[in-house]
């Protein structure tokens, strides 16, 4: 039995894989584009816990949805 040897990337297999999916489907019709930014260890583990507690997937998810309007945020006052 011969083996037929490929090279990085060139397998049929390989190639007919690339067609079956897109990644992850936009939940607002546009892609996300990375982002930075800084944020002490006590805010991130806060923040990650806020998201959680309001039903997200996680700290973009939340980011996505104050900017959207679809969860508001309110100033205490004090």
């Amino acid at each position: 039995m011969e083996t037929t040897k490929y090279k990085r990337g060139e397998h049929p297999n390989s190639r007919n894989n690339l067609n079956f999916h897109s990644g992850r489907p936009h939940a607002y019709q546009e892609p996300k584009k990375q982002r930075y930014l800084s944020v002490t260890e006590t805010g991130w583990e806060q923040v990650q816990r806020l998201a959680q507690e309001l039903g997200c997937s996680g700290v973009s998810d939340l980011l996505e949805k104050i900017a959207r309007g679809e969860i508001l945020v309110e100033k205490q006052n004090g």
